[in-house]
């Protein structure tokens, strides 16, 4: 799975922007996400991945769609 690409549709899905204006290198904050934007898909993610108790803060310190997959890649081995 392109987790990439499964971000992006998130993200689009979950603010009802256009799938074309979600960028890798675009802060999380620039796509106005509210909380239980931020809360459900970290809850998708961990469901997903099989990562047991993300932190949502996650979007806060990785806050792009390219930084948050290097960590998931990270975390995946």
């Amino acid at each position: 799975m392109n987790i990439q690409l499964w971000l992006q549709e998130k993200i689009a899905e979950e603010t009802d922007l256009p799938i074309n204006e979600i960028l890798f290198d675009v802060e999380f904050t620039d796509f106005n996400m509210d909380s239980l934007a931020i809360l459900t898909i970290t809850f998708d993610l961990e469901s997903i991945l099989n990562i047991e108790e993300i932190d949502p803060s996650i979007f806060t310190e990785y806050n792009t769609i390219n930084k948050l997959t290097t960590w998931i890649e990270n975390h995946q081995k």
